[in-house]
């Protein structure tokens, strides 16, 4: 008996106009490239992504305080992450998207010791009792791809 009000207030509010298809419309990529302010940051996103073979608009996402991100990407596969001040059109930051799934391989050459990181396991590779490089796997203690500790592990000299 206690689930009838709740279900009466529910479409109350639904029938109140207050939630419309209307409104996921405007959070998809077609949506979003409508508003003006943001065409004009995919267009400076545009323009800073490295020039190659075609590139295009591969998403576009809501940020807080203003801003707002759009991933770029041509047809070699690069992708960049932009993000833009709505209100000055300013280009924040324009990063490469790098994604390896793994397994990957770190070359002796790169690195003198084992790349360490909590998202993955550095395995050596050896070659007729010579070590050659590691190669890192994914663990799952992080819930999704992340090869955090490679980068500082090849540029400390700590390691070399």
């Amino acid at each position: 008996m206690k689930i009838f009000p709740i279900l009466f207030l529910l479409s109350a509010v639904l029938a109140s106009g207050n939630a419309s298809a209307d409104d996921d419309i405007s959070m998809t990529v077609a949506g979003m490239l409508r508003d003006k302010d943001v065409m004009q940051a995919a267009n400076a996103c545009l323009q800073k992504h490295p020039r190659g073979d075609t590139i295009f608009v591969e998403n576009v996402y809501p940020m807080n305080h203003g801003m707002v991100g759009i991933v770029t990407a041509d047809t070699s596969g690069r992708r960049y992450d932009c993000n833009v001040d709505l209100g000055s059109g300013k280009v924040r930051s324009s990063e490469p998207i790098v994604e390896p799934k793994g397994p990957l391989f770190v070359s002796i050459g790169q690195n003198k010791s084992a790349p360490k990181g909590e998202c993955f396991s550095s395995d050596p590779l050896v070659i007729d009792k010579q070590l050659q490089g590691w190669l890192l796997t994914q663990t799952g203690k992080c819930g999704g791809t992340s090869w955090n500790g490679i980068a500082t592990a090849t540029k400390n000299p700590q390691n070399q």
